[in-house]
């Protein structure tokens, strides 16, 4: 018997679970691909040969995949032979509160308890005091398993309110990012109009590490440099829109920097860092004169 399983190793999966592995904890992996879970297991994690096995090793299983639809489909043959009674789940896939709520109710209808997350950081803050990551669902299932999931980040808190809480505080935090890129961009064309050096906006801003590293994508004319491609985060920018659409609150802003994202995904900037937005607004293949 392991101590929790990680179900999904892309970039933020494979993050996780060397943060369990690394805090000393007994480690159960599975992945579509198997090869990704060969360096867990030269570690000494257990390589589950399916679903099934993945969930009865352990008592708390996380799934960290693309998308809601995706887990519920990777789960669903296990929930059909009663594999998920007496388990927790924690879900850290992307989505809107309204994709965590009917998430929950499923869980809890084939007896298990259910936490939804949302992962503020990205995968190289994992294991470290920058990464922040929010839990909201069942109080029980964080009171029984706090102490475990600690090794993750240096806060790692459980939400109050009903299930989708921590996805909604999430596209929040996420909406503040969007904002920053698109104002960090229009910021540095500001400097460039008038001939002055990104370096020197960046030094209005000491200490700030979002501004120097976004603001110095576009300095150096790193477009290549990058955790997340801008395709990944014009994908994610649909939740955003999705939950303004759900709420009724005005989605003009999503909507903006949706448009921009996928002019930029157009003129076949997806696989670059996000700040190439900057290439379409500017309406120049390589922002080149701005530095």
């Amino acid at each position: 018997m392991g101590d929790i399983t990680v179900i999904g190793l892309g970039l933020m999966g494979a993050a996780l679970a060397t943060a369990f592995q690394k805090a000393g904890h007994k480690l159960v992996v599975w992945n579509r691909t198997a090869a990704k879970c060969q360096p867990f297991r030269d570690a000494g994690a257990i390589a589950a040969p399916d679903i099934a096995s993945a969930l009865a090793a352990t008592p708390i299983t996380i799934v960290c995949i693309d998308d809601y639809p995706g887990s519920r489909t990777l789960l669903s043959a296990a929930a059909t032979n009663g594999d998920l009674a007496g388990k927790t789940i924690v879900q850290l896939s992307t989505g809107t509160p309204d994709d965590a709520r009917p998430a929950h109710a499923w869980m809890q209808a084939r007896g298990a308890a259910y936490l939804d997350g949302a992962i503020l950081s990205g995968p190289s803050g994992i294991g470290t005091n920058r990464a922040q990551i929010l839990l909201s669902g069942d109080l029980s299932a964080w009171e029984a398993h706090a102490t475990l999931l600690s090794c993750l980040g240096g806060t790692v808190r459980y939400e109050a309110g009903d299930s989708g809480a921590a996805s909604a505080l999430d596209l929040a935090w996420l909406t503040v990012s969007y904002g920053s890129f698109t104002a960090i961009a229009h910021a540095c064309m500001i400097c460039s109009s008038e001939q002055i050096g990104i370096d020197r906006f960046i030094d209005l801003f000491p200490g700030d590490r979002k501004v120097s590293n976004l603001a110095g994508v576009i300095r150096d004319n790193a477009f290549e440099e990058r955790t997340a491609t801008l395709s990944v985060w014009k994908k994610a920018l649909q939740s955003i829109q999705e939950q303004a659409r759900n709420a009724a609150i005005d989605a003009e802003f999503p909507d903006f920097v949706a448009g921009l994202l996928d002019r930029a995904e157009k003129a076949g900037h997806g696989d670059e860092n996000v700040m190439a937005m900057i290439k379409v607004m500017t309406g120049k293949s390589c922002p080149a004169g701005l530095r």
